[in-house]
């Protein structure tokens, strides 16, 4: 789709995994784009944004400074604002709520209000389906309730967090006529995923490709809706371009049957014959919690509203890019 503007898009968190990927998206696009974040990208994320046409400026700094980001957001006036920043270690967060608030809630706020300190109308909030409380129904759609009245966000306080960002997304709206759409991202993976990302494949796909064994000692029969990186970041683009007339909410999934982890380690060992993959069927309690939200989404609003499907399906596709781009990365460094 092409762009509405090719105006400047400032990209909180642009140097991150999923950050990075939209930037890189935002400025094939035609966007110059700025990407804001409080660390340097990790060698794999600096092929990442190497790789796309457009110019991509990094700026340091953390949205927990509002009025550095205010400052950042003066100086380069981006006409839109895509917020992926973000604590994403949710076993922390669980032991130590007020972490976040402090990462995800107040920093969340400080977005919503730097745009509107300075005029910035539409910003993307990425939020999680981890906001989800146990499922109550399938296929997930984005009217599926977040609190009931004996659950609530089924990954403790990062959900919880995740949520009060949406609840204010609305609050800045109705306030303020502040344009934020949010995009709710399920067990996004690809080349250049971070270690401590919870899904998995990394830990078994980039073993298998440098011919080590990989083992994952549980988690074996937790589903997901896997969802490759560069799709989410397609949404991204197809959801800034968008008109005013679409909904605030948006699933970044593929909306296919989930998988789990030993059907994850079975696609890897056909598309990398010999390797070496031992996953456990152990499910922990972090495990236990996960698989109560995780169910078939609903991406019906994103095809029919904004013209976006998921190209990565089925997922042997998107594995198959990923030990592709990977192998890659090791061959450009050796």
């Amino acid at each position: 789709m092409a762009n509405s503007g090719n105006g400047s898009v400032l990209v909180l968190g642009g140097t991150g995994f999923i950050g990075g990927y939209v930037a890189r998206a935002l400025a094939s696009d035609g966007h110059a784009v700025t990407a804001y974040a409080r660390s340097a990208p990790s060698p794999e994320m600096q092929a990442v944004l190497n790789d796309g046409a457009g110019q991509i400026t990094i700026a340091n700094g953390s949205i927990g400074n509002l009025p550095g980001l205010v400052a950042t957001v003066q100086e380069i006036k981006p006409s839109a604002i895509v917020h992926v920043a973000a604590n994403v270690d949710v076993a922390a967060l669980l032991r130590d709520p007020y972490l976040a608030f402090t990462d995800n809630v107040a920093s969340t706020i400080n977005v919503f209000e730097a745009a509107r300190l300075l005029g910035v109308r539409k910003v993307i909030f990425f939020s999680s389906i981890g906001v989800l409380p146990p499922r109550r129904y399938e296929p997930i759609d984005v009217n599926h309730p977040v609190i009931v009245a004996r659950s609530g966000p089924g990954t403790g306080s990062y959900g919880a967090a995740k949520a009060s960002g949406e609840l204010f997304a609305y609050a800045y709206n109705q306030a303020y006529d502040l344009d934020i759409r949010i995009i709710r991202p399920s067990a996004v993976y690809g080349f250049g995923m971070p270690w401590h990302s919870a899904n998995n494949i990394k830990q078994l796909v980039e073993p298998a490709v440098r011919g080590e064994p990989a083992e994952l000692v549980s988690g074996g029969t937790l589903a997901r809706d896997y969802t490759h990186v560069r799709d989410v970041a397609d949404l991204t683009v197809a959801l800034l371009n968008a008109g005013d007339d679409t909904d605030k909410v948006f699933y970044a999934a593929t909306g296919e049957q989930l998988a789990n982890a030993s059907e994850v380690a079975k696609i890897i060992m056909e598309l990398i014959p010999g390797a070496t993959i031992s996953v456990s069927d152990m499910s922990t309690p972090l495990d236990d919690m996960e698989a109560s939200f995780r169910g078939i989404l609903s991406i019906a609003n994103a095809r029919e509203q904004l013209g976006w499907m998921p190209k990565f399906t089925p997922l042997r596709e998107g594995i198959s890019e990923y030990i592709s781009r990977y192998g890659e990365f090791l061959a450009e460094r050796r």
